[in-house]
């Protein structure tokens, strides 16, 4: 079952939902990823940093004026802030789906409030292993899915041919737009029925995600145009404008107020974004679809805990005794019955 999408409907709905929240939610979502964007600036220089430090005492080794064993605590220093990193942009992504999942919950209920305080709640509840788990799984289906275009790609003879190999990125494009269509959803539907995936596999989030989206990529791509992607091009021109034109100038303050305005310009954007990927699943996904993009894929309970197996003994016959019987040798007991008798 699918319902109806109207982009009419959605724009008004969103204008609706930007006047009524969107100056309350902008500081908390916009300020918290500036402070982590900050922080992955920092890690990123520091890991270009520590890299020049390393090959420069590299090079310094070969005339004997470093040893290797500073070299190799700056090599593990680098590993560390690389962790770092990587943690820091995890939180980002986990902000993010707080985030969405506080605008979904404020849709459905209006009267719901929209500030610091409310985010860090969601955040702080948010099962972060099982969003990893997603996530991770989502990137490896789009890379199972170019891995065979990469292989051919790789060729000797493929790569010669540049006509081929422009074929080959374009069919890698689409497959990456496209599955991204499809899994575009999972990330709500899981929020829907999260109860029930204890003990259960993140890949069914995904599986209802295609389901919803069969007849629905197209609407999405439109969405995502139209209130995403346009939208952000127009502030990059502006602003990203506004940054070139001070650098060709050699006006330099005009060249960084316009970097920093885009920066916060972009920034202040993001919760929209949130607001309308929260706001299209909202509009086509009634709990009759969530149902059925999530039927028959969960396993049962009792398969789960392994109840379903625990009388598997009674189904197995009875070990028997593998040597054949002699009719002519008798048991032991009448062996000694009849001796009694002799006596």
């Amino acid at each position: 079952m699918s319902t109806q999408f109207s982009i009419k409907d959605f724009w008004a709905e969103l204008k609706t939902a930007i006047k009524q929240r969107y100056w309350s939610a902008v500081w908390p979502i916009a300020g918290g990823m500036l402070l982590l964007l900050a922080i992955s600036v920092l890690l990123s220089l520091g890991i270009a940093r520590a890299f020049m430090t390393f090959m420069m005492m590299f090079q310094m080794m070969m005339y004997g004026m470093s040893s290797l064993s500073m070299a190799l605590m700056v090599m593990l220093g680098i590993w560390v802030l690389i962790a770092g990193l990587v943690v820091v942009e995890f939180f980002l992504q986990f902000l993010a789906v707080s985030s969405a999942y506080a605008w979904l919950d404020f849709l459905r209920h209006p009267e719901m409030k929209m500030n610091a305080s409310i985010i860090w709640t969601y955040f702080k509840h948010l099962k972060k292993n099982q969003i990893l788990r997603l996530t991770l799984y989502m990137s490896l289906f789009v890379f199972l899915w170019q891995l065979p275009l990469m292989i051919i790609g790789s060729l000797p003879f493929i790569a010669r041919i540049t006509w081929l190999r422009i074929v080959l990125d374009v069919i890698n494009y689409i497959i990456v737009v496209w599955k991204g269509l499809e899994y575009s959803q999972a990330i709500f539907a899981y929020r829907d029925r999260q109860a029930s995936f204890l003990g259960q596999s993140m890949r069914h989030a995904i599986t209802a995600s295609r389901r919803m989206m069969g007849v629905h990529k197209a609407n999405y791509l439109l969405v995502v145009i139209l209130f995403m992607l346009l939208p952000m091009l127009i502030l990059g021109a502006i602003f990203g404008g506004i940054a070139f034109y001070g650098d060709y100038t050699g006006t330099y303050p005009v060249m960084w107020i316009g970097i920093i305005l885009l920066v916060v310009a972009e920034l202040m954007f993001i919760p929209i974004m949130l607001l309308a990927m929260a706001q299209f699943y909202q509009q086509i996904a009634n709990k009759q679809l969530v149902d059925d993009s999530f039927d028959d894929v969960f396993k049962p309970v009792d398969v789960l805990t392994g109840a379903a197996f625990a009388n598997d003994w009674q189904g197995v016959p009875e070990k028997k005794d593998d040597q054949p019987v002699d009719p002519q040798v008798k048991p032991d007991k009448e062996k000694k019955t009849e001796a009694k008798k002799d006596d």
